[in-house]
C-alpha cells in the first residue's frame, strides 16, 4: 500500500493506493471522527458493486443517494435534487459525504459537500482509473452548464482519497482506456521516464489480464504502480498551486480542445478521456506548428495514445465551431485562449498568444472540417 501526502497546511490529506483496501475504510472513518452521520453519494451500478463494502464497519447513521450514470447528470438540477434530499433527511454540518464512483460522482458529490451548509467534510473513493489518477485528487469540484463543462464549481479539499485498484477489474475496457489518457498526460507534462515506461508497457495496459485468474495479481501490481506515480505527480503540482493560479494549469494539457469536443457533442460521442486524448494530439500538433517541438514528439504522443486504443483524430466537427466553444471556456478564465503546449516530453509551457489561424490549421490537420 502506498500513502501520498498532499501538503496543503491545514487542508492536507493523504491519498492511499492499495489493493483490496476498501474493507478498511469504515474503520478508518470511525477512528478519524470525520463525521457523525454518513452521506454516501454514488450511482446504482457502483453501489451494487461496492456500496456495502465501503459502509462496512460504520456505526453512524447512513443515507445512500444514487445519481443516474453519465456526464449529463453532472448538472444543477441533479445537484439541487441532492440538496433537497439532504435537507429532508436533516443532514447537519457534522455529516461526512463519501463520493463513491467515477469522475462524475466525485465532481458532483464534491461540489455538494463544498456548498451544503457552506461546506461539510467529504472523502473521495474513486472507482475508475480516470478518477483515481486525476479528478479525485486536488479538490476541484463542479458541475456542468449547457454552455461549458465544469463552469460552476469550487475548490474544496477532501479529508482522504482512498483508492483500491481492484475496482479497475470491474471496469469496461472503454472506461479503462479513458483513464489512460490522463496517465499519458502526466508523462508529457512532467516525467519523460514515466512516458517511456508507458510506451514499454502499452501492450499490458488493458482488461485482458483481469480475465485470467493467474494474471490478475501481477496486473494489479502494475496498475498500482501507474496510479501511484500519477497521483504523486498530481499531488506535487497541487501542493505548489492549489487554486490553479499558475503551475496547476499544466494539468489542463489537452483539455482546452478536449472540453470543446465534449461540449459540442453534448457529452455523448466522446467520454472525457477520449476527448482529452484528441486534445493532446491537437495541442502537440499546434506546438509543432509553432516551432516548440519536433515532429518526433508529435509521432510519439500520437502513437502511444493509438496503442492504448484512444482516438487521435477529430471526426465530423468544424474547426470554427470548436474554436467558438473554446472562446466560451476562455471567457471564464483570462479573456484569451490558453493552451498548454509541450516543449519536449516531460516539459510544457502555457501560452495565450497563439494565433487563431494556427489553431484552426492544427485542428484541420487532425480531421476537423
Amino acid at each position: 500500500m502506498a500513502k501520498i501526502k498532499v501538503d496543503l497546511d491545514k487542508r492536507s490529506y493523504e491519498i492511499i493506493v492499495g489493493i483490496e483496501n476498501l474493507n478498511d475504510l469504515g474503520k478508518l472513518i470511525e477512528e478519524q471522527g470525520w463525521g457523525k452521520e454518513i452521506i454516501l453519494i454514488t450511482d446504482p451500478l457502483v453501489n451494487d458493486l461496492y456500496g456495502q463494502q465501503v459502509l462496512k464497519g460504520l456505526r453512524h447513521r447512513t443515507k445512500v443517494i444514487e445519481v443516474p450514470r453519465g456526464e449529463r447528470y453532472k448538472n444543477i438540477k441533479e445537484c439541487s435534487r441532492i440538496f433537497d434530499e439532504l435537507a429532508k433527511y436533516g443532514a447537519h454540518r457534522d455529516c461526512l459525504v463519501i463520493a463513491l464512483g467515477g469522475g462524475v460522482i466525485g465532481d458532483l458529490a464534491g461540489y455538494v459537500a463544498a456548498s451544503y451548509m457552506r461546506g461539510v467534510n467529504y472523502i473521495q473513493v474513486p472507482t475508475t482509473l480516470l478518477a483515481q489518477v486525476d479528478s479525485a485528487i486536488g479538490g476541484k469540484t463542479g458541475i456542468n452548464h449547457p454552455k461549458c463543462k465544469n463552469m460552476i464549481g469550487a475548490f474544496w479539499q477532501p479529508k482522504l482519497v482512498c483508492i483500491d485498484v481492484k475496482t479497475l477489474t470491474t471496469l469496461p475496457a472503454r472506461e479503462l482506456r479513458t483513464g489512460l489518457a490522463e496517465v499519458v498526460k502526466y508523462g508529457v507534462i512532467k516525467d519523460e521516464a514515466f512516458f517511456v515506461f508507458l510506451e514499454e508497457n502499452a501492450h499490458h495496459l488493458n482488461t485482458k489480464a483481469f480475465e485470467d485468474p493467474q494474471l490478475v495479481k501481477g496486473a494489479l501490481k502494475l496498475w498500482q504502480t501507474i496510479v501511484t506515480e500519477s497521483a504523486k505527480i498530481k499531488a506535487a503540482v497541487v501542493e505548489k498551486d492549489e487554486t490553479e493560479a499558475g503551475l496547476r494549469m499544466i494539468l489542463n494539457f489537452g483539455h482546452t480542445i478536449g472540453h470543446a469536443l465534449e461540449t459540442l457533442t453534448s457529452y455523448d460521442e466522446y467520454n472525457h478521456g477520449e476527448a482529452v486524448a484528441i486534445g493532446m494530439v491537437a495541442a502537440t500538433v499546434l506546438a509543432h506548428k509553432l516551432g516548440s517541438v519536433s515532429e518526433t514528439v508529435v509521432i510519439r504522443v500520437k502513437n502511444l495514445l493509438d496503442k492504448l486504443g484512444l482516438p487521435v483524430e477529430i471526426k465530423r466537427l468544424s474547426a470554427k465551431k470548436l474554436i467558438s466553444a473554446m472562446e466560451i471556456d476562455k471567457k471564464a478564465t483570462t479573456g484569451r485562449l490558453r493552451f498548454v503546449l509541450p516543449e519536449k516530453i516531460g516539459k510544457v509551457i502555457i501560452r495565450d498568444d497563439v494565433p487563431l489561424k494556427t489553431v484552426r490549421q492544427a485542428l484541420e490537420e487532425i480531421g476537423a472540417r
